[in-house]
């Protein structure tokens, strides 16, 4: 009898043993879950996390000194594209089609329905300007890398929320929300909550440089409380 229970006790141990440290491997994976990367094409294309790099192309034609970021909503792509600009990009991303332009204030939105308005933009010294447009789709406790741009990045929250953790502050972002990060501020975006978060960003900057640059993961940020 006493042989028996020595036997269970020892099989009980190894099974908590064993479940214990795979939940300290699960718990490990979890703390170093890389950063979501921006790319071309990436998984958010097909409604998996990713974040897909829709456009990076020059700035056209004499720009205003003040800039905005016009968001606007049309029935379909191909109504979309016929009311794009030269520095528009029509897309389709989170279930709806988009006219996404760079340009001056202006009331007209060639019949979509306007969403949002962002700016003005104050834009660093340069010969020449690019735009990188990004739509992006991060799961819950996913994180951006900490980064920087030379010029001004702005996000515009379809769904979700999201922490903009910058080393000076943080803000809460929901849905329906923007934020303008300036040119050569470190941060990363944090997706809160518990549901997926689902973006549009714009970052405009010098051409001469690239259009991000990763920050070592020790750099000091404030989240959100």
């Amino acid at each position: 009898m006493k042989r028996r229970i020595c036997i269970s006790l020892i099989l009980f141990l190894l099974v908590c043993s064993c479940a214990t440290t795979r939940d300290n491997k699960n718990a490990k994976v979890a703390i170093t879950r890389s950063p979501v990367k921006c790319m071309e094409n990436s998984p958010e294309r097909r409604g998996e996390e990713g974040c897909t790099i829709l456009t990076n192309r020059l700035l056209v034609g004499s720009l205003a000194k003040a800039l905005y970021w016009h968001i606007d909503r049309f029935n379909s792509l191909e109504a979309a594209m016929k009311a794009a600009g030269a520095n528009s990009v029509a897309t389709e991303a989170h279930g709806s089609f988009w006219l996404l332009t760079v340009g001056a204030k202006a009331g007209d939105h060639q019949g979509g329905e306007h969403i949002d308005e962002i700016g003005p933009f104050e834009l660093p010294p340069a010969d020449r300007y690019m735009m990188r447009v990004l739509s992006s789709l991060l799961m819950p406790g996913s994180t951006t890398p900490i980064h920087t741009h030379s010029g001004p990045e702005v996000f515009y929250i379809v769904g979700g929320e999201q922490c903009i953790e910058r080393s000076e502050s943080s803000q809460r972002l929901g849905a329906g929300q923007s934020y303008l990060v300036p040119g050569n501020s470190a941060h990363r975006g944090r997706v809160i909550g518990s549901t997926p978060r689902r973006a549009l960003a714009l970052i405009l900057y010098d051409a001469a440089y690239p259009a991000s640059r990763d920050l070592d993961n020790a750099t000091p940020l404030v989240s959100c409380k």
